[in-house]
């Protein structure tokens, strides 16, 4: 659906996809937090039931929300900044959206207790209108720069027609399988993802291990003297983690969600764009995939929770701070298609696909913490260094297409294969050149030193010679060459 309403036979603009995706999820949240104060149907009935639908939509409404509204902002900044805007401005988006994750979280374990849960679901459905609002005054106050650029396309196909608009839903994946570069902005993307899944629930064992260690779960409460729930009776056995342990957990996660979402806001507001103008794009996008090795081997040498606790928090600050604002540069030298059609598809299943390529191989090692951090960091070393080799290429290829001007997914592609495409000369013309056929094309170009257009027009006289010298020269080549030759000598 999404493909779709980008392409331009839905007839929607960009900006108005801001309106309609905002529309939809502020009612979608709105009616999940009035089914949430529900008796039955909402957060009053305790019973776990696996065909309870109202929590399986709410997951799948924030999480198609957190891909398809961002990949959205993010296309529509790539089109309306150019690369020293994004220098400038990249952080502080960044930072901003971070902050934003600080305060909502702060903002429900603050008043959760005392408004209710439904009533903070629907405070954040309201936000979507807020959403709109923001979207309306900017483009009111500084227009949209794709305007231009439409408009420019639409002379384009009129001044050749023959150019067939490569449009439809799959087009992000034609565009992805065409070109290097987008795969190259697909690796930075979300193959860090993997590592980042291997760490994370290598952090996660060994919590619950640490946890249930301090807490362990007993048959019956020392204090209370009551039975524990996560004791088995019939095996006499504990089945999960005992109620303080999970807490413990629980405010574990908590912190380290406060801890990273401060670091990054920080390494975004005060780091980002410093780093950007002072290395330059090129070495920048070096700086996370090292990163990501350095703190992989780390782990690797003292597997500990605080190391690992400390390892995820650099990860993911350092996702958020520098490979965030970094990969979105990279879509300065693309098409509009590129930006939007191709994004979506590597935003949002590329994306997910890397998560779930990082649990295969979690799954696979799952067995015990000391075989995770031993193959598990294998794993996430080889990507590191795939990573630091693409980022090379990346870097590479992006100053060799801003330098020249070269749009990935552009009409470019289609004018470099028209002006490659000299055909050769056919056997029967007996060894002619194919730069008869360049130099035909070359006359037929007004942009180039060889073409003379209205050339019969140019007199005798102007061309330096008498009618008479004219009139013998081209009776000599006339009669000397054959019809062939002659064609030859003209198209020269």
């Amino acid at each position: 659906v999404y493909n779709h309403l980008l392409d331009e036979s839905s007839g929607f603009r960009k900006e108005q996809l801001f309106y309609v995706f905002g529309t939809f999820y502020g009612v979608l949240f709105a009616g999940i937090a009035y089914l949430l104060a529900h008796p039955t149907i909402g957060l009053a009935n305790q019973t776990e039931d696996p065909t309870r639908v109202l929590g399986w939509v709410s997951y799948c409404g924030i999480e198609s929300f957190g891909s398809v509204m961002i990949s959205l902002f993010w296309s529509f900044a790539n089109s309306n900044f150019n690369m020293k805007q994004a220098k400038r401005s990249y952080g502080m988006m960044v930072a901003t959206a971070q902050l934003g994750s600080i305060l909502g979280p702060t903002f429900v374990n603050r008043f959760s207790n005392t408004l209710g849960i439904p009533t903070c679901y629907m405070i954040g459905a309201s936000s979507m209108v807020t959403l709109q609002v923001t979207m309306w005054t900017y483009v009111k106050m500084f227009g949209v720069a794709e305007d231009k650029k439409e408009n420019e396309v639409v002379d384009k196909k009129e001044e050749d027609p023959k150019k067939k608009n490569k449009a439809g839903i799959l087009e992000g994946i034609h565009l992805f399988m065409e070109h290097n570069y987008v795969k190259g902005i697909f690796a930075i993307s979300c193959l860090f993802m993997v590592e980042v899944t291997i760490v994370d629930y290598t952090m996660k064992v060994l919590a619950r291990e640490h946890f249930d260690t301090e807490y362990p779960c007993a048959p019956h409460d020392e204090i209370t003297g009551e039975a524990m729930s996560c004791w088995d009776t019939d095996s006499n056995s504990a089945t999960g983690m005992s109620t303080e342990a999970t807490q413990s957990f629980t405010a574990f996660m908590g912190l380290f969600g406060q801890a990273t979402n401060t670091l990054s806001f920080f390494l975004s507001f005060f780091g980002t764009s410093a780093i950007i103008r002072k290395l330059g794009l090129r070495t920048t996008l070096l700086l996370f995939p090292s990163i990501c090795l350095i703190t992989i081997v780390v782990v690797r040498m003292y597997p500990t929770l605080n190391v690992v606790f400390a390892a995820m928090m650099i990860l993911k600050a350092n996702s958020y701070a520098l490979n965030n604002p970094t990969k979105e540069m990279l879509y300065q030298p693309t098409s509009s298609n590129v930006k939007y059609k191709a994004k979506s598809w590597i935003d949002i299943f590329g994306a997910r696909g890397s998560k779930a390529l990082g649990s295969v191989v979690t799954n696979a090692f799952s067995t015990s913490a000391v075989e995770l951090i031993d193959k598990g960091s294998l794993v996430g070393m080889c990507v590191a260094s795939f990573l630091i080799w693409n980022a090379r290429f990346m870097g590479k290829k992006f100053e060799e297409f801003t330098e020249t001007g070269y749009v990935v997914g552009g009409d470019n592609d289609e004018d470099d294969d028209d002006e490659g495409g000299y055909s050769e000369i056919d056997e029967n013309d007996q060894g002619l050149s194919k730069n008869v056929e360049m130099a035909s094309q070359q006359n037929d170009a007004k942009d180039t030193s060889c073409g003379f257009y209205g050339d019969d027009e140019i007199g005798v006289e102007e061309e330096g010679q008498s009618g008479s010298e004219a009139g013998d020269d081209d009776d000599g080549v006339n009669g000397a060459m054959s019809p062939k030759q002659t064609h030859v000598v003209e198209l020269v």
